[in-house]
């Protein structure tokens, strides 16, 4: 796989961030997100393409012809409290033109991909359809990390606005915190994604 210098140089310097944890915006992008996010990342390894292809949640990509040995692979974790985001990323020569191809897996009360849950589809199109609105200042390389920053975001929207179960005693796990205009929509109960900067409240698309 051949990477520019630009590409390349930029590609370590991040790594470096998020290999450790940390996410890191400019200050070009801050409006993308809310001031606050909880949800944090914490694992993000390179896997090799025989353990990709061999997710379950990643057959979509593979079976649409989208994962090929001449690419590169990431997993990673984002988590909050005992929920845990499983991910995997599909890196193509063509970054940041072609961008970063992502399938989740939340564990949480079971294992939720978007073959039984539709918010977790309706997550992965925020990342996957709608890269644009996360390119950042043209040549776009902060598209990458602005996608796992949103993922944050996205899994913090999740479990806030999941109903509480009110037979267990204590505070909420997830306190709700995002301003969200509808909890829910139509009769596949999709969540509000969609971050509406300065107003700073969460939408339906």
């Amino acid at each position: 796989m051949h990477l520019s210098s630009d590409y390349s140089s930029h590609v370590i310097h991040c790594f470096i961030f998020i290999e450790h944890g940390v996410i890191p915006i400019s200050g070009d992008c801050q409006n993308l997100f809310p001031a606050k996010v909880v949800s944090r990342l914490t694992k993000w390894n390179v896997i090799p393409y025989e353990d990709y292809v061999v997710l379950p949640y990643t057959k979509d990509v593979v079976d649409a012809g989208l994962a090929l040995d001449t690419h590169l692979y990431y997993s990673f974790m984002i988590e909050r409290g005992t929920a845990k985001l499983q991910g995997a990323v599909v890196l193509n020569p063509g970054y940041c033109s072609v961008p970063p191809l992502f399938s989740l897996c939340l564990n949480w009360k079971g294992a939720r991909s978007s073959r039984n849950d539709e918010n977790i589809r309706v997550m992965e199109s925020e990342i996957n359809v709608y890269y644009k609105e996360l390119s950042g200042p043209s040549p776009g390389f902060q598209l990458l990390t602005n996608q796992l920053q949103r993922l944050c975001m996205l899994l913090d929207v999740y479990l806030e606005t999941e109903c509480h179960d009110n037979s267990v005693e204590g505070p909420h796990e997830f306190p709700p915190e995002k301003i969200c205009l509808r909890l829910v929509r139509g009769p596949s109960r999709t969540k509000p994604f969609k971050y509406n900067y300065p107003q700073g409240f969460f939408s339906h698309r």
